[in-house]
């Protein structure tokens, strides 16, 4: 009965240590899979611009992002992802880099965010290269180590490129290659692993 309390007590003792002993480094290394949904604001062309009480422009995209934790305060990363755009349609597969800095020190769920990078595109079916730029706030809860939810508000960019389009002058159609910045504002919400 002596050495059931004996081993009884250790196991207790180490379950105590295990509860109360610091938390365990969180990984360098983290993959993140993210949706988001774009709410265009406005898109302006080289001769006109859409506003969002005329047009119900809208997006959504799914992004893969590889973030290396450099410390504790400061990510970095790449990721690649497929984003569609609605009212008018347009189609890339952006290619960028990210960064995250999180301000506080004791707190470190959230942080400020911006991904710069480029939209590969062909000019073919609405499929159309050009720049993006994202900034904005996060917030991510980690429940295991390579296990948590990431939820982002922020400001999304796009610059569409030699997007061709046929234009009606008096009943005669005619390709024409014209430059669009499309803003919009972005919800997001994916899986960290």
């Amino acid at each position: 009965m002596k050495k059931f309390y004996s081993l009884f007590t250790f196991f207790v003792l180490i379950l105590a240590l295990e509860c109360f002993a610091e938390e365990k480094k969180p990984a360098r290394f983290h993959a993140e899979l993210d949706f988001h949904h774009n709410l265009g604001l406005r898109e302006r062309c080289d001769w006109w611009t859409l506003k969002r009480d005329e047009y119900k422009m809208r997006g959504n995209a799914l992004h893969l992002v590889l973030l290396y934790h450099i410390n504790s305060r400061i990510s970095a990363g790449a990721g690649i992802g497929i984003d569609g755009y609605k009212e008018p349609v347009y189609n890339t597969f952006p290619v960028f880099g990210t960064v995250r800095y999180r301000p506080l020190k004791k707190f470190l769920d959230p942080y400020l965010y911006t991904n710069l990078g480029y939209g590969l595109g062909k000019n073919e079916h609405a499929n159309i290269p050009g720049w993006m730029w994202d900034a904005g706030i996060g917030y991510t809860k980690m429940f295991r180590r390579y296990f948590g939810l990431n939820c982002q508000f922020g400001y999304n960019f796009k610059d569409f490129s030699n997007v061709v389009s046929a234009i009606n002058d008096k009943g005669d159609f005619y390709d024409r290659r014209m430059h669009m910045i499309r803003h919009s504002l972005s919800f997001g919400v994916g899986l960290v692993f």
